[in-house]
């Protein structure tokens, strides 16, 4: 006890990350989001009761749709509400 520490005192524990197996083919990587864009990926999980990873990898099979079909001149999204109808498209 000549150092000033407890007997009975632990060391602060630091914590090591699981390494859990991936599935074949999958990655598993770091995302830094706004506070904005955090907020939006939760409320879109949360309506639709998923967690955040499938209503991101929603979102990034959504924005890979939008692209594709942006990039081919014969092909068209369309959105329709009610008797209204309009063409998705990405504006630059």
């Amino acid at each position: 006890m000549a150092s000033g520490t407890p007997d009975n005192a632990q060391e602060p524990r630091q914590t090591v990350p699981e390494k859990r197996s991936l599935a074949p083919g999958t990655r598993r990587i770091n995302v830094v989001l706004t506070q904005q864009q955090y907020e939006t990926l939760e409320k879109l999980a949360n309506m639709q009761q998923i967690t955040l990873s499938d209503a991101l990898r929603q979102a990034l099979n959504i924005g890979d749709l939008v692209v594709s079909a942006n990039a081919d001149p014969d092909t068209k999204i369309l959105l329709q509400k009610g008797d209204k109808t309009q063409e998705l498209k990405i504006v630059r």
